[in-house]
């Protein structure tokens, strides 16, 4: 009985393992997996536009955002690229418990520069996540939902790329743990213009290479819907916020130049990843667990 019990355990895990993994996940644009972009950049960066093919020197952009929710797993691409220089890529997402709609990092590394950033109304963060591409070295921090109001992380060590700017991998070495996997292609060729001016959404859509986060959601303070997301890029120390968010400002935006946002007043500055129902294979393939499990009891 034992036996038989551990049979189907292990199959129901071995068989969730497989599915969470079994996306491409190397930076590019997996669209038959995301489907449609949820987001798309309405306006020129003003970080440079990169050359492309040699770990985006020359700038940083964020053209389109995708999300799918599979497996018990939030998955984002965001298309774009980002400067070997040390520039941050910020996400922060509301998952539906209490958060911050007023950002307090806990002081324990760079997003903590941030702190006071107001959000949209609605929109409560509780997971964030700061990445900054240097010499070819991805350095990571991750914030995770830790009850009401509250998150709790911060520097969780870093991903190694290739001299062409592909990398992946959970980060190891920091002070914390790390529970999200990343994996970025960075070598997107910019098509942007002018900064500031509207942005082509044609081929904004048509960038498929990027960053690949992989969160579960058992730490992002999920309650079961829809969950937001609010993405942004920022300059060293994350002291100097460009004009790259998805969703995108308004046409005519300068690089903000602050460390901190205010979008108190501007209603769905962030995106929506829907929930399928059922929501995730996980959860049905713990709910096909207890349901085995109780069959087997009763014999």
């Amino acid at each position: 009985m034992k036996a038989t019990k551990t049979i189907i355990i292990a199959a129901i895990v071995s068989s969730l393992a497989v599915y969470t993994h079994a996306q491409n996940l190397n930076g590019t644009l997996n669209s038959g997996f995301y489907g449609s972009a949820l987001a798309v950049q309405t306006i020129n960066t003003g970080f440079g536009n990169a050359a492309g093919g040699n770990d985006s020197v020359g700038g940083s952009e964020l053209d389109a955002a995708y999300g799918q929710v599979s497996g018990g797993n939030l998955y984002l691409f965001l298309a774009g690229n980002f400067e070997n220089n040390g520039n941050h890529l910020n996400v922060f997402v509301s998952g539906g418990a209490a958060g911050q709609s007023v950002l307090a990092a806990p002081a324990t590394a760079t997003l903590q520069n941030m702190n006071g950033s107001v959000f949209s109304p609605g929109f409560q963060v509780t997971w964030a996540y700061d990445m900054n591409d240097y010499a070819g070295t991805l350095y990571n921090e991750e914030y995770i939902y830790a009850g009401p109001g509250s998150l709790s992380g911060g520097y969780v060590g870093s991903v190694g790329e290739s001299s062409t700017g592909i990398g992946a991998g959970t980060p190891s070495g920091g002070g914390f743990p790390a529970y999200t996997y990343l994996a970025l292609n960075n070598n997107h060729a910019s098509t942007m213009g002018a900064s500031g001016a509207a942005a082509n959404p044609a081929a904004m859509l048509a960038t498929t290479t990027g960053l690949e986060l992989v969160i579960p959601l058992s730490v992002i303070g999920w309650t079961g819907g829809n969950i937001n997301v609010l993405a942004d890029i920022n300059g060293g120390g994350d002291g100097y916020l460009s004009n790259q968010f998805l969703t995108g400002l308004p046409v005519g935006y300068g690089n903000l130049g602050t460390s901190t946002f205010n979008f108190g007043s501007t209603p769905d500055e962030y995106f929506v990843v829907a929930v399928p129902e059922p929501s995730t294979l996980a959860i049905c393939g713990l709910s096909g667990l207890a349901a085995l499990l109780a069959v087997h009891r009763k014999k």
